[in-house]
C-alpha cells in the first residue's frame, strides 16, 4: 500500500511532494524543481502541467511532466463539485474501477480525496495528444474511434453485479439520470429562458419546454440493462493522437451507474451538424451495437439500443442547463453549453423522442 500524501492546491505542489507522490508508484528519483502551466478552462476543476527536473541522471520511468487536477478556484463551482459528489466519483473511479474499465484512460501517480470533498489527482502526461473541442465536433474516423472505447467501457460493467449493489463511494441514481432534480431542472430552465434569449431557438424552445414540463415522468427508474457510463461524454473530454490512435477519455465527474444508451446519445448530440448526424447515427450505432456484442454483451438487441438512444437525447440537455447555474460563468461556456443543448433538442425531435413523453 503506498504511503499517504497531502492533498494539496495547485500552488502547494513542490518538488519534495511531487518526489514523495513519484515514489508511491515505485519512481525512485528526487524532484529537483518544477514548474506550472494551466491547462484547459477548468469550468468544474483547476488542471495544471508541472514540468519536472530531477537530481541527477532519472530511471526511464521518471516521467518529464505530469497533470495535476484540484477543486476549483471559483467558490460556486467548488461548491458544486463538493456537494454534488462531483470530485468524489471522479477520484474514487480512478481508485476502484480504471484498471478494470478496458477504455483508454490515463495512468495515475496520485488520487487522494477526504471527507470535506478536497482532493489530489496527479496524472501521466499524454501529450502531444490533443484535447478535442465541441464546437469543432469529430470527423467520422474520430467518432468511431470515441464509440469503440464507449463500448469497451460499458460491455465491462454491463450489469456487473458488484455494482449493482450500489457501493457506498458509486453513485447510483434512482432514475434515468443523476444529480439533476426536477426543481433544479425546472430552476435551470426558467434561468436558460431568462438570461440566453439569443440561443432560444424555435426549436430549442419548443423541445425544451416540453421536456422540462415531463421531467419527473422522463426522470422514472429505469430497469436492467445498466452500466458504468461517463455521463459527460464530448470531444473536449478526450484526448486525441495518443499511443496506438487510442482516444483517452478524462474527467470522470459527473460519471456513475445508470440506464443504458447514456453516453452515445449524448456524444453523437453535438459532434456533427445536424444533416451529418442524421445522415451517419444510425450507422454508427450500428458498429457501437456490434462492439458492444463482440465484447460479451447479450440479450440487448439493437432495436432497443435506439429506444435506449432516443430517451437519453434529453440527457445533454439537462447537463448544459443545470450548468449555467453550477459552473464558472465564462463566454467560451456558454456558447458551448447552449451548442450542447441544442443539439441534444434536434437529436431528440430527429428521433421522436418527444413521442415518448406524455402530453
Amino acid at each position: 500500500m503506498p504511503q499517504s500524501i497531502a492533498i494539496v492546491t495547485p500552488e502547494q505542489v513542490d518538488a519534495k511532494w511531487m518526489t514523495q507522490a513519484l515514489g508511491r508508484r515505485g519512481i525512485d528519483a528526487t524532484v529537483e524543481s518544477l514548474t506550472m502551466d494551466q491547462v484547459g478552462t477548468g469550468q468544474l476543476g483547476e488542471t495544471r502541467r508541472f514540468h519536472l527536473t530531477y537530481k541527477g541522471s532519472a530511471p526511464p520511468n521518471a516521467p518529464a511532466s505530469v497533470v495535476g487536477k484540484f477543486p476549483s478556484a471559483n467558490a460556486t463551482a467548488a461548491e458544486s463539485g463538493k456537494t454534488m459528489g462531483f470530485y468524489r466519483s471522479e477520484v474514487m473511479f480512478y481508485k476502484e474501477l480504471a484498471h478494470r474499465a478496458k477504455i483508454r484512460t490515463p495512468s495515475v501517480y496520485v488520487a487522494e480525496i477526504n471527507e470535506a470533498n478536497d482532493f489530489t489527482l496527479i496524472f501521466e502526461d499524454l501529450a502531444p495528444a490533443r484535447q478535442g473541442d465541441q464546437f469543432k465536433g469529430c470527423t467520422l474516423a474520430e467518432a468511431r474511434s470515441a464509440l469503440k472505447e464507449a463500448a469497451l467501457l460499458h460491455s465491462a460493467f454491463w450489469n456487473d453485479p458488484e455494482l449493482l449493489k450500489k457501493p457506498d463511494w458509486l453513485y447510483v441514481p434512482e432514475g434515468a439520470q443523476g444529480f439533476y432534480t426536477t426543481e433544479l431542472i425546472e430552476r435551470s430552465w426558467a434561468h436558460v429562458c431568462k438570461e440566453y434569449t439569443d440561443y432560444l431557438t424555435p426549436e430549442f424552445k419548443m423541445v425544451g419546454d416540453k421536456y422540462v414540463k415531463n421531467h419527473a415522468y422522463w426522470n422514472r427508474p429505469r430497469e436492467l440493462p445498466k452500466t458504468f457510463s461517463h455521463c459527460d461524454f464530448r470531444p473536449d473530454n478526450m484526448l486525441f493522437g495518443g499511443p496506438n490512435d487510442r482516444i483517452c477519455v478524462v474527467d470522470w465527474q459527473t460519471s456513475n451507474f445508470l440506464g443504458t444508451g447514456m453516453d452515445v446519445a449524448y456524444f453523437l448530440s453535438g459532434i456533427f451538424d445536424r444533416e451529418t448526424r442524421k445522415a451517419n447515427e444510425r450507422q454508427l450505432l450500428k458498429e457501437y451495437h456490434a462492439d458492444l456484442l463482440a465484447n460479451g454483451v447479450k440479450d440487448y438487441d439493437f432495436d432497443h439500443l435506439m429506444r435506449d438512444y432516443a430517451h437519453y437525447s434529453f440527457a445533454v440537455i439537462a447537463v448544459a442547463m443545470t450548468a449555467t447555474l453550477i459552473v464558472k460563468r465564462t463566454e467560451r461556456g456558454d456558447k458551448m453549453l447552449m451548442h450542447m443543448a441544442l443539439g441534444g433538442a434536434l437529436q431528440a425531435l430527429d428521433n421522436n423522442a418527444l413521442d415518448m413523453l406524455p402530453g
